[in-house]
Protein backbone atom coordinates (compact mmCIF):
# COMPACT_ATOMS: atom_id res chain seq x y z
CA UNK A 1 0.00 0.00 0.00
CA UNK A 2 2.71 2.62 0.88
CA UNK A 3 4.51 1.67 -2.29
CA UNK A 4 1.37 3.16 -4.49
CA UNK A 5 0.65 5.92 -1.96
CA UNK A 6 3.55 8.01 -2.81
CA UNK A 7 3.61 8.03 -6.52
CA UNK A 8 -0.25 8.57 -6.13
CA UNK A 9 0.15 11.77 -4.49
CA UNK A 10 3.88 13.39 -6.72
CA UNK A 11 1.39 12.31 -9.69
CA UNK A 12 -1.34 14.40 -8.20
CA UNK A 13 1.02 17.11 -7.23
CA UNK A 14 2.24 17.65 -10.86
CA UNK A 15 -1.73 17.94 -11.76
CA UNK A 16 -2.34 20.81 -9.25
CA UNK A 17 -2.78 24.54 -10.72
CA UNK A 18 0.28 27.41 -9.87
CA UNK A 19 -1.49 30.23 -8.26
CA UNK A 20 -0.51 33.39 -8.91
CA UNK A 21 1.02 35.44 -6.12
CA UNK A 22 -0.60 38.74 -5.41
CA UNK A 23 1.65 41.00 -3.52
CA UNK A 24 -0.37 44.21 -3.24
CA UNK A 25 0.87 46.69 -5.39
CA UNK A 26 2.39 49.97 -3.73
CA UNK A 27 1.87 53.87 -5.94
CA UNK A 28 5.03 56.26 -4.83
CA UNK A 29 3.57 60.15 -4.81
CA UNK A 30 6.08 62.87 -5.03
CA UNK A 31 4.60 66.37 -4.34
CA UNK A 32 7.30 69.14 -5.23
CA UNK A 33 6.75 72.78 -5.31
CA UNK A 34 6.68 75.94 -3.21
CA UNK A 35 9.87 74.40 -1.29
CA UNK A 36 8.04 71.73 0.21
CA UNK A 37 8.85 68.11 -0.89
CA UNK A 38 5.97 65.71 0.13
CA UNK A 39 6.19 61.93 -0.07
CA UNK A 40 3.80 58.98 0.93
CA UNK A 41 2.85 55.66 -0.78
CA UNK A 42 -0.65 54.22 -0.72
CA UNK A 43 -1.92 50.98 -2.66
CA UNK A 44 -2.61 51.19 -6.35
CA UNK A 45 -6.01 50.23 -5.36
CA UNK A 46 -6.99 51.36 -2.31
CA UNK A 47 -10.36 50.26 -1.37
CA UNK A 48 -13.13 53.15 -2.96
CA UNK A 49 -15.19 54.94 0.40
CA UNK A 50 -16.86 57.21 -1.99
CA UNK A 51 -18.58 60.07 -0.34
CA UNK A 52 -20.46 62.75 -1.95
CA UNK A 53 -19.07 66.23 -1.56
CA UNK A 54 -21.34 69.29 -0.81
CA UNK A 55 -19.96 72.22 -2.66
CA UNK A 56 -17.54 74.53 -0.32
CA UNK A 57 -17.01 72.20 1.90
CA UNK A 58 -14.00 72.14 4.13
CA UNK A 59 -13.07 69.11 3.73
CA UNK A 60 -13.49 68.95 -0.02
CA UNK A 61 -12.29 70.87 -2.61
CA UNK A 62 -15.02 73.36 -4.03
CA UNK A 63 -16.87 72.32 -6.84
CA UNK A 64 -16.45 68.85 -6.42
CA UNK A 65 -19.35 65.84 -6.55
CA UNK A 66 -17.50 63.23 -5.51
CA UNK A 67 -14.74 62.16 -3.48
CA UNK A 68 -12.58 59.32 -1.45
CA UNK A 69 -10.95 59.76 1.25
CA UNK A 70 -7.86 58.25 3.21
CA UNK A 71 -5.22 58.76 5.97
CA UNK A 72 -1.70 57.76 5.44
CA UNK A 73 2.21 58.69 6.95
CA UNK A 74 2.76 61.98 4.60
CA UNK A 75 6.72 62.90 5.16
CA UNK A 76 6.96 66.90 4.15
CA UNK A 77 10.85 68.09 3.89
CA UNK A 78 11.67 65.26 6.43
CA UNK A 79 8.86 65.43 9.10
CA UNK A 80 6.50 62.68 9.26
CA UNK A 81 3.35 62.61 10.38
CA UNK A 82 -0.20 61.10 9.70
CA UNK A 83 -2.16 63.33 7.29
CA UNK A 84 -6.07 62.93 5.62
CA UNK A 85 -6.21 62.89 1.81
CA UNK A 86 -8.76 63.63 -0.41
CA UNK A 87 -9.05 63.29 -3.80
CA UNK A 88 -11.94 64.76 -5.47
CA UNK A 89 -13.56 64.19 -8.50
CA UNK A 90 -14.91 67.54 -10.62
CA UNK A 91 -17.61 67.52 -13.09
CA UNK A 92 -14.66 68.96 -15.28
CA UNK A 93 -11.09 68.15 -13.56
CA UNK A 94 -9.81 66.70 -10.19
CA UNK A 95 -6.82 67.06 -7.60
CA UNK A 96 -5.78 66.20 -4.41
CA UNK A 97 -6.44 67.82 -1.08
CA UNK A 98 -3.87 67.53 2.09
CA UNK A 99 -5.08 68.19 5.83
CA UNK A 100 -2.72 70.92 5.93
CA UNK A 101 0.51 72.42 3.87
CA UNK A 102 -0.50 73.33 0.78
CA UNK A 103 -4.01 72.24 1.38
CA UNK A 104 -6.11 72.08 -1.71
CA UNK A 105 -4.77 71.43 -5.16
CA UNK A 106 -6.67 71.37 -8.82
CA UNK A 107 -5.70 69.09 -11.90
CA UNK A 108 -6.59 65.92 -13.63
CA UNK A 109 -8.20 63.43 -11.75
CA UNK A 110 -5.96 61.04 -10.52
CA UNK A 111 -7.40 57.67 -10.46
CA UNK A 112 -9.58 55.94 -12.62
CA UNK A 113 -12.46 54.28 -12.97
CA UNK A 114 -14.57 56.01 -10.20
CA UNK A 115 -13.92 56.92 -6.46
CA UNK A 116 -15.84 53.72 -5.04
CA UNK A 117 -13.03 51.44 -7.66
CA UNK A 118 -10.26 53.94 -7.65
CA UNK A 119 -7.02 52.75 -9.13
CA UNK A 120 -4.13 55.41 -9.01
CA UNK A 121 -2.75 56.37 -12.83
CA UNK A 122 0.94 56.93 -13.10
CA UNK A 123 2.60 59.54 -14.45
CA UNK A 124 3.42 63.14 -13.29
CA UNK A 125 0.69 65.93 -13.18
CA UNK A 126 0.59 69.02 -13.15
CA UNK A 127 -1.48 70.68 -9.74
CA UNK A 128 -2.53 74.45 -9.30
CA UNK A 129 -2.93 75.59 -5.71
CA UNK A 130 -6.23 77.40 -4.55
CA UNK A 131 -5.80 79.93 -3.15
CA UNK A 132 -1.93 80.28 -4.16
CA UNK A 133 0.68 79.71 -0.95
CA UNK A 134 3.37 82.28 -0.91
CA UNK A 135 2.55 83.41 -4.64
CA UNK A 136 3.48 79.82 -5.94
CA UNK A 137 0.72 78.14 -7.19
CA UNK A 138 2.06 75.41 -9.64
CA UNK A 139 3.01 71.85 -7.75
CA UNK A 140 3.93 68.62 -9.21
CA UNK A 141 3.06 65.08 -8.29
CA UNK A 142 4.80 62.19 -9.68
CA UNK A 143 3.10 58.70 -9.07
CA UNK A 144 5.29 55.79 -9.48
CA UNK A 145 4.62 52.34 -9.32
CA UNK A 146 6.86 50.56 -6.51
CA UNK A 147 9.06 48.32 -7.46
CA UNK A 148 8.90 44.76 -5.44
CA UNK A 149 10.75 41.60 -5.59
CA UNK A 150 9.53 38.19 -6.71
CA UNK A 151 7.65 36.21 -4.41
CA UNK A 152 7.86 32.51 -5.09
CA UNK A 153 4.33 30.87 -5.34
CA UNK A 154 3.40 28.99 -2.61
CA UNK A 155 1.97 25.66 -5.12
CA UNK A 156 5.86 26.38 -6.40
CA UNK A 157 7.47 25.65 -3.44
CA UNK A 158 4.97 22.58 -2.43
CA UNK A 159 6.21 21.23 -6.07
CA UNK A 160 9.93 21.52 -5.02
CA UNK A 161 9.46 19.98 -1.68
CA UNK A 162 7.46 16.69 -3.29
CA UNK A 163 10.34 16.40 -5.91
CA UNK A 164 12.95 17.03 -3.09
CA UNK A 165 10.81 14.15 -1.31
CA UNK A 166 10.47 11.83 -4.35
CA UNK A 167 14.22 11.86 -4.98
CA UNK A 168 14.96 10.77 -1.47
CA UNK A 169 12.41 8.26 -1.61
CA UNK A 170 13.87 7.20 -4.53
CA UNK A 171 17.53 6.95 -2.86
CA UNK A 172 16.17 5.20 0.03
CA UNK A 173 14.23 2.65 -2.52
CA UNK A 174 17.69 1.72 -4.38
CA UNK A 175 19.85 1.67 -1.41
CA UNK A 176 17.60 -1.03 -0.05
CA UNK A 177 17.60 -2.73 -3.16
CA UNK A 178 21.46 -2.67 -3.28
Amino acid sequence: MRKLVFPLVLLASAFVQPLTARADAIDDFVLTGNGLDITFSLPASPPGNEMTCPPFSPSCLPGSETAFYLSTLVTTNGVTSVESLSFPTFRFNGGLSLGSNPGRLFGPQLFLPDASNPTFLTGTFDLDAFPPKGGVDDYTLTITPETTATTPEPSTLALFGTGIVGLIEFARTRKRRV
